[in-house]
């Protein structure tokens, strides 16, 4: 079986701002690739940009005229779409690295490389990949309090992004849908059409669907897919959550054009990808998605329960199984061994559980998700900071999955 869908976004520049004597090496970097080279000498300039375009990366001198730390930090507070963009900080002395850290939104990279590093540094940039954005990582309810936000509050929403489809890919539509429905509108005049699988009907997962914007546009075209529930399919539970009982916009007053699957569970080929999914253990029908995308294979389990007292029979044999050797595995973490002991049944995981299963079972990457609405950035990072033991080995990565974060996957010998 096979379902193809229309287009999507279009290559973004590379903005430098960096003195003239970089300019022609980076240049020659960027067009390599087929990205356009804007050179500026202010943020400002920079910022003007970011009203109507997203670039694909930002690159900034700490040695240019127009560069302080603080105002490179205003410049965040006060342009906060620039927290969308990846930026990449040439970077003088040690202790301005440093200071750049502290002061900085973490999706600034700072490097002290020159020459053919740097090179390579603007290559992973730039090279094409399969990216995965992760834009909300929270479980059960959104928490949008001032302990929370390094990690972020909303709830789940994963977008996966490549080379080899020309569509928007989303898993979830928790309240973190609605951040890259803003993205679309800011970006691409709310045009934008694709697939989104939805987990299973829980609040957590479908809270942000109805404030997508591109819903609203009849330009655009989605197919929303979902495990058959026991009230239904796809359109019939999201009709009963979407009635104005509980909500004042129902199905029908979507613009877009809408097509609603009940998915099965057998693999399905779509327009650069393939996916399948097994049922998760949780209290509902619940998807652990499996994408096939390029050379890589990714899992979804934002719900599922690992422990073994309340798991069906050899269920965690079944998992182990189709999550063996997977590139990327993105799997729920709610809880610490101690606080699953009395939510058993719950439908979450320890993720002290998740790594030993993970690690078993032969997963390269690994990031923890669905954060308890109570943890707090100091709580989960120190749950970083004991994960690094794993790091390199045996998984090539590990970590708490954070709001905004990238993930990216090389494609090999293939270009833009």
């Amino acid at each position: 079986m096979c379902q193809e869908m229309g287009s999507h976004y279009t290559a973004s520049p590379v903005i430098g701002l960096v003195d003239p004597d970089k300019e022609g090496e980076l240049r020659t970097y960027v067009t390599e690739f087929g990205f356009e080279f804007l050179l500026v000498q202010s943020f400002q300039k920079i910022a003007s940009y970011l009203e109507r375009i997203q670039p694909k990366l930002v690159i900034v001198d700490c040695q240019h005229t127009d560069f302080s730390i603080d105002g490179f930090q205003y410049f965040f507070e006060k342009y906060p779409d620039s927290r969308n963009v990846s930026f990449l900080l040439l970077a003088g002395p040690e202790e301005q690295a440093l200071e750049i850290e502290e002061k900085v939104y973490r999706n600034v990279e700072i490097t002290h490389l020159s020459g053919q590093g740097l090179e390579e540094k603007v290559r992973s940039h730039l090279q094409p990949s399969v990216v995965i954005t992760f834009w909300g990582v929270r479980g059960s309810i959104p928490s949008a309090n001032r302990e929370n936000m390094v990690y972020g509050g909303n709830t789940t929403c994963l977008q996966i992004e490549s080379p080899l489809q020309n569509q928007l890919l989303i898993f979830d539509s928790g309240t973190g849908i609605r951040n890259l429905g803003n993205e679309i509108a800011n970006y691409h005049n709310n045009r934008a059409s694709g697939h989104i699988f939805l987990t299973h009907p829980h609040w957590d997962h479908i809270q942000g669907f109805p404030f997508f914007k591109p819903l609203y546009q009849p330009e655009n075209r989605f197919i929303i897919h979902m495990p058959e529930q026991y009230k239904g399919g796809t359109r019939e539970v999201l009709s009963g959550h979407m009635t104005k009982t509980f909500f004042p916009v129902t199905l029908e007053m979507f613009a877009a054009d809408i097509e609603y699957v009940t998915q099965e569970e057998e693999r399905v080929e779509y327009e650069g990808f393939d996916l399948e999914y097994m049922v998760a253990n949780h209290p509902t029908k619940t998807a652990i998605y499996k994408i096939y995308i390029g050379d890589y294979v990714i899992v979804f389990a934002p719900d599922n329960e690992l422990g073994e007292e309340p798991s069906p029979l050899r269920f965690i044999q079944k998992f182990e199984s189709f999550v063996s050797e997977a590139d990327l595995l993105i799997h729920d973490a709610q809880y610490n061994r101690d606080t699953y002991k009395s939510r058993k049944g719950w439908g979450h995981s320890a993720w002290e559980d998740v790594v030993e299963i993970s690690r078993n079972a032969g997963v390269k990457r690994l990031y923890l998700t669905h954060h308890d609405p109570d943890s707090t950035d100091e709580y989960l990072e120190k749950i970083d900071d004991r994960l690094q033991a794993y790091n390199g080995s045996p998984f090539q990565e590990i970590e708490m999955a954070k709001e905004k974060m990238v993930v990216k996957l090389p494609l090999v010998d293939q270009k833009v």
